[in-house]
């Protein structure tokens, strides 16, 4: 070979990169970890707010009317039910209150036995053939979820990734 150029770089910073990621697996549960309380606390803020994944308030239930509350915060049960489970590839953010995908998506209630349902609130009854239920969405990502678990994994990646590397 009449001409040859040889490059020669510092491979070192690269290979300290790449070594420390090798090492995410043992630091991935701490990311998503994190990732899931952001989220969590997403879904707490749309209760304290009473609005949906895309900001719209949710319809005000009858219940809140008459007794002049807050829909879906009564006992505050199902607001306060909400956690995160951290999986081997990710997260979820869920409850194990029975009634919330009826909450959630929406739903229409009819009698079990009968014509009617009754319902006692405030110390009145009412008779109704159903009730209807709207949805009032609580879990889903919004444009402010995905910049916060972006910028989660960013500082992570900063933190654990590049700066120890």
């Amino acid at each position: 070979m009449a001409f040859a150029v040889t490059i020669q770089a510092d491979s070192s910073p690269i290979e300290a990169v790449l070594k420390q990621l090798g090492s995410f697996d043992s630091l991935k549960a701490q990311l998503f970890d994190e990732i899931g309380a952001g989220l969590e606390s997403s879904v707490h803020n749309r209760f304290l707010t009473g609005t949906d994944v895309d900001g719209n308030p949710w319809k005000i239930s009858w219940r809140a009317r008459m007794q002049g509350g807050e829909t879906l915060r009564d006992t505050g049960r199902l607001m306060n039910s909400y956690t995160h489970n951290v999986l081997s590839s990710g997260v979820e953010v869920g409850t194990d209150v029975v009634y919330a995908p009826h909450l959630h998506y929406g739903a229409t209630i009819l009698p079990k036995n009968g014509q009617y349902i009754t319902f006692a609130v405030g110390g009145q009854y009412r008779k109704v053939k159903q009730s209807i239920l709207p949805p009032r969405t609580q879990l889903g990502l919004d444009a402010e979820d995905e910049v916060m678990v972006l910028d989660i994994v960013g500082s992570f990646i900063d933190e654990h990734l590049l700066r120890g590397a």
